[in-house]
């Protein structure tokens, strides 16, 4: 790699620790005089695409509602200790999202049994309002369940929130059952902020920006619980489908992290034409040109559906985890989907890419109108939260 990458790298990772790292948001609201104080807890990386883009979504759909904020970042991965509570104490409120936090096996603790490194004793002393923001449980199918902390630190957690704001209907589905009925009016659906990048950041969109490509993402952590024991098997058949694609469009492969090329031998066994687009540690402006650009998305990771959604791109899903089917359920179009458990992944693939492609415009509607109802619940969720930082 050459010196200038490398200084790029951690220059921009520098500035994303610190929230320097800005899109150029939308003001459709006036900003208030005052500048509030927010906590905000995320996983502020930048090694997986999805990661990057989130925390920067998460203030720019707060800023575009209040308008001057200031940010304690505080890396879910990281302990909260009595330092990081004086902290969060010192602010208006809390928010904790987005991304699928609810899983034990990523920064795996016995503090919550998720990845807030976060004990129950300091929870009880965090004093300000809480939030849970478009948060998935992101257990993978056939994957173990939480340890038993995980239920007493999310039954406190909810107690304590002004509300747990789940990014699909699933993930509320799956948590109610870790928590008592009386405390089921907390949970709401609150959509993953990248769902809503054309409206935040209109600016980068125009009418001429589409190209005639269709973009590829697979998944590869988690190997075992993602494709079982037909994994070889599902991965030729994608291939051999985006082969048959590439002879009336260009092919993209994006990789959200490293372990996504790991796809590439398959694509060259199947002689696929394409270009390698690596999203791996880029700025989330790169990221939403790359996904905006696509005729079509195919993808396998949750945010390589709700990315290109999110920036009026038409999605089919290759779904290898729950939470992708979710997501098409709660945007009223289960059909933008394979599962890769299906014995006829190649042809369900290809039969329904040139579907989507045949119809662009219709899909085109279908994706803006989804887009403008999970815009509405988003602006009430914020409202609703705001509302209780007030003195």
């Amino acid at each position: 790699m050459r010196i200038v990458e490398k200084f790029k790298k951690k220059r921009n990772k520098i500035l994303y620790k610190k929230g320097i790292i800005k899109l150029p948001v939308i003001k459709k609201y006036k900003s208030q005089n005052q500048v509030i104080r927010l906590s905000h807890t995320a996983a502020f990386l930048l090694s997986n695409a999805g990661d990057a883009i989130l925390p920067v979504n998460l203030k720019d759909l707060f800023h575009n509602r209040y308008g001057k904020i200031k940010w304690n970042n505080i890396h879910v991965h990281n302990i909260v200790d009595q330092k990081a509570i004086i902290k969060i104490n010192q602010s208006k409120g809390l928010l904790i999202g987005g991304g699928g936090l609810f899983l034990k096996d990523t920064n795996q603790n016995l503090l919550s049994g998720w990845q807030w490194k976060c004990s129950v004793k300091a929870l009880d002393q965090i004093q300000v309002p809480i939030a849970v923001f478009a948060v998935g449980y992101n257990r993978f199918r056939g994957q173990d369940d939480f340890e038993p902390v995980f239920k007493e630190h999310i039954q406190l957690l909810t107690k304590k929130s002004v509300y747990i704001g789940l990014r699909n209907q699933g993930s509320i589905e799956a948590y109610k059952k870790y928590i008592p009925e009386t405390l089921h009016h907390k949970v709401r659906f609150q959509p993953c902020m990248t769902t809503l990048i054309s409206k935040l950041y209109p600016s980068l969109f125009n009418i001429d920006q589409k190209k005639d490509f269709i973009a590829l993402n697979c998944a590869f952590d988690r190997r075992q619980l993602r494709f079982g024991e037909r994994e070889n098997e599902v991965l030729i058949n994608i291939s051999k489908a985006c082969k048959t694609l590439s002879e009336k469009y260009p092919i993209r492969y994006y990789t959200h992290t490293r372990g996504d090329r790991k796809m590439l031998p398959y694509l060259d066994k199947a002689r696929v034409d394409y270009k390698l687009i690596d999203l791996n540690e880029k700025h989330p402006k790169r990221i939403i040109k790359e996904y905006s650009s696509a005729k079509l998305v195919i993808g396998m990771r949750g945010h390589a559906q709700m990315i290109p959604f999110g920036c009026n791109t038409p999605i089919l899903s290759l779904i290898s985890h729950d939470k992708l089917q979710w997501f098409l359920n709660d945007i009223n179009h289960p059909e933008w989907g394979v599962d890769i458990k299906s014995k006829d992944v190649e042809s369900q693939i290809i039969n329904k890419s040139l579907e989507i492609l045949k119809n662009y415009k219709t899909v085109l509607q279908q994706l803006h109108t989804e887009q403008d109802h999970l815009w509405e619940i988003s602006q009430k969720n914020i409202g609703d939260f705001l509302l209780h930082t007030r003195d």
